[in-house]
């Protein structure tokens, strides 16, 4: 389990705040850090596919900035406008039954694992996603990066086992340098799902 301490904090991004033109996108993907996103802006798009990452909606912090768990007290409000929920194993904790049932109400929906891969979840029932092979330089961020590029796919294709599939091998290769040294373009990829499928058989 990792500490995370808090030293500073970016002002709160309200609702009202969101330019207009951005209220038109197709796709949105709401990830706070430390409870600085609105929880409103869920609800802010006309017709996007929106996806939510809640990790910083389930801190809070502690004297010194240590970072601590919270309950998630706004995902009824979240929810119903999600079409994408995606949560890490370390967010989830002890609370895996509550986590399964927010991702009952989204269509899609993941639990990140590391090594270990992912469970997805296609109108809440739940499939084994496996790991593609990395060699871990710095895991920071595969997560965000899994999410993505599942919320992207799967506006493209409509098919969920596909994208998580895409996901996995992004995810996988954000590991292997620091930031964002290690993403692919779209070519390596493909290439990269090409041998992710070989080695799975299919």
């Amino acid at each position: 389990m990792r500490a995370l301490t808090l030293l500073s904090r970016a002002v709160d991004l309200e609702a009202e705040q969101l330019p207009a033109a951005w209220g038109k996108a197709p796709l949105a993907l709401l990830g706070p850090v430390a409870n600085e996103v609105d929880p409103a802006l869920a609800g802010a798009f006309d017709d996007a596919s929106v996806a939510v990452l809640p990790q910083g909606w389930m801190r809070k912090r502690e004297a010194g900035g240590l970072m601590s768990p919270q309950p998630w007290e706004d995902a009824e409000a979240v929810l119903p406008r999600a079409q994408l929920l995606v949560l890490s194993e370390e967010d989830v904790g002890d609370s895996e039954e509550t986590a399964v049932r927010w991702l009952h109400h989204v269509p899609l929906g993941a639990i990140t694992r590391g090594r270990r891969g992912a469970t997805l979840y296609v109108n809440g029932e739940p499939y084994h996603v496996t790991a593609d092979a990395a060699t871990e330089v710095d895991p920071t961020g595969a997560g965000d990066v899994f999410a993505t590029t599942l919320l992207i796919e799967y506006q493209q294709s409509a098919d969920a086992w596909e994208a998580a599939a895409l996901a996995a091998c992004a995810g996988a290769a954000a590991v292997e340098a620091a930031g964002t040294a290690s993403l692919p373009d779209r070519a390596a990829l493909e290439a990269r799902l090409a041998a992710y499928r070989r080695r799975r058989g299919g």
